[in-house]
């Protein structure tokens, strides 16, 4: 009897194991874009702020037990972090200078909203007993000529 041969396969070369360079790739990307994404230099909701000629630092409002009411283009009204009726607005603010903060208010008003949201909010903080708010704004560029 004569012995038979058979062709022997050659085992596949094409996934013979894992690539991790797209993964590293695409990792080193993403990382790239997020370092280097702007940051927005005030806390809180994003707003777009009406723009003056003569803006003044305010720094104590980035502090933490700073009072701090946002009124957003669509009217919703933000304290601190939380969004917040209107009218529960003078008890929220009683709540923070029980706790020491500055008889000072910052509020942030998009710069699309509504005058009479912000007037609404204006109104229930002087009814909380605060007459110094402090409106936050963008100091316009000067314009080359």
């Amino acid at each position: 009897m004569k012995p038979t041969f058979r062709k022997r396969t050659r085992p596949s070369q094409l996934l013979n194991g894992i690539d991790l360079w797209a993964f590293l790739s695409f990792q080193l990307v993403l990382l790239i874009v997020l370092m280097t994404a702007p940051n927005s230099p005030h806390r809180g909701w994003s707003v777009d702020f009406a723009r003056t000629e003569h803006a003044t630092p305010m720094p104590a409002a980035l502090r933490e037990d700073a009072i701090l009411v946002t009124v957003t283009r669509d009217g919703n009204v933000f304290f601190g972090f939380n969004q917040i009726r209107s009218q529960d607005l003078p008890l929220s603010i009683h709540d923070s200078l029980r706790r020491g903060s500055e008889h000072k208010i910052y509020l942030k008003v998009d710069a699309r909203a509504r005058f009479s949201d912000a007037e609404v909010v204006i109104d229930q903080v002087r009814q909380a007993g605060i007459h110094d708010i402090g409106i936050i704004t963008d100091q316009r560029q000067p314009s080359r000529r």
